[in-house]
Parts: C-alpha cells; sequence; structure tokens
C-alpha cells in the first residue's frame, strides 16, 4: 500500500508544471497543442464563415464550396462544382480545412506562448491582426499558386463563376482567423492563469520593500 502511495505522489511530483519567470507564465506543452488546436478550429469557423455566407447568397455558386475548392485544388478541378454539391469532396476538403486551421492555430499559440511570451488581451489581438495578414499572404501568394493557377480558390481566366468567392470575402475570412483565433486563446489563458501572473509580478516589488 505504502509503495503505491509513494509512486502516486512521485508521478505528481514528475508532471511538469508551467515555466514561470518574470511574472509570466508558460503553457505546458500538452495545453499548448490543445487550446492551440481549439483556436485554430475556431478561428477557421470564423474564417469560412464569409465564403459560405456569400456562396449561399449567390445563385450562382453553392454555399459549401470552400471544402470542394479544398478538395479540387489538390486532387483535380473535377472535384469542384458550382451548380451541385460533390459530397464526397466536401468531407475530404472539410478533413483538410480542419488540419490547416489545427495546424495554423498551434503555430500561433505556439509563437506567442513561446517566443513573444504575450499576455494582455490587447497585445494579443494585435498579434491575431499580425497573423491574419502574414496568413494571407502565405496562402493567397505563397500555398495557392502551387497548384492549378489558385484555381478554383481563384480562377486566372477571370471568369466570375470559377471564383469560390472574391478577394474582400477571402481578406475578411483571413482577418477574422486571426482575430478569433487570438480571442480564444486569450479567453482561455486568462481563465487559466487569472491572478496567477499579477502575483508573480508583483512578488518582487513585495520582497524589495519588505
Amino acid at each position: 500500500m505504502d509503495t503505491h502511495l509513494e509512486l502516486g505522489s512521485h508521478r505528481m511530483r514528475s508532471r511538469p508544471e508551467p515555466r514561470a519567470e518574470a511574472g509570466y507564465v508558460e503553457l505546458p506543452a500538452g495545453r499548448l497543442v490543445g487550446i492551440g488546436a481549439v483556436a485554430g478550429i475556431a478561428g477557421g469557423i470564423a474564417m469560412a464563415a464569409p465564403v459560405v455566407i456569400w456562396g449561399w447568397a449567390h445563385d450562382a455558386h453553392r454555399a459549401l464550396e470552400l471544402p470542394m475548392a479544398t478538395t479540387a485544388w489538390l486532387f483535380g478541378l473535377q472535384h469542384f462544382s458550382n451548380d451541385r454539391n460533390l459530397w464526397g469532396s466536401i468531407v475530404i476538403g472539410a478533413v483538410l480545412l480542419l488540419a490547416y486551421w489545427i495546424g495554423s492555430g498551434i503555430a500561433f499559440v505556439a509563437l506567442v506562448d513561446r517566443f513573444l511570451r504575450l499576455a494582455h488581451p490587447w497585445s494579443l489581438l494585435a498579434a491575431g491582426a499580425i497573423w491574419s495578414f502574414a496568413s494571407f499572404v502565405f496562402f493567397w501568394t505563397v500555398l495557392l499558386p502551387i497548384a492549378r493557377g489558385g484555381a478554383p480558390f481563384r480562377e486566372p481566366t477571370g471568369v466570375v463563376e470559377a471564383f469560390t468567392a472574391p478577394d474582400w470575402v477571402w481578406t475578411l475570412g483571413f482577418t477574422l482567423l486571426g482575430l478569433v483565433t487570438a480571442l480564444c486563446y486569450a479567453v482561455v489563458r486568462r481563465r487559466m492563469f487569472f491572478g496567477r501572473e499579477t502575483q508573480l509580478e508583483q512578488s518582487p516589488r513585495l520582497a524589495h520593500a519588505a
């Protein structure tokens, strides 16, 4: 019985604790990945919303063109349609988008937690705005040209019906991606460490006053 208690206490002691330095508390690696994934999915849903709404509101487009476009960009334009839902393409595209959003969220949280070490909500939102711009530039000018000239996300021929959505919709979507990802992380971080970082900042001052 004593042996089991000792083993249990050893495991509790060996569990990694958040690093706390200079008034800042780092997330444990496991929580960083989990929170980043959730924040990325939230940001991705916000990004997809303008594209879905724009497609739904236009007769020449479909609401679920975004996941179809993702599949078609990778595997061929026969997987995309403006006038009918290709459900196999939609499911595959949704999974690919989910992976992209999760990767984006984890990368953002790792950047602001491990390197920039930001905790204030306004600082995180500013970082989210910069992340929006960087993500859009990467997606639009680096990633899309790799295959099919960016079609069917964008169409080099300029045929409106071949677009998934116009540029302003994508700009709005990526703006929401960064801001919502940052907001989600800021809310979760504040709930986890509320009061703790303030105490860390004040403890050196109290010690010096004493």
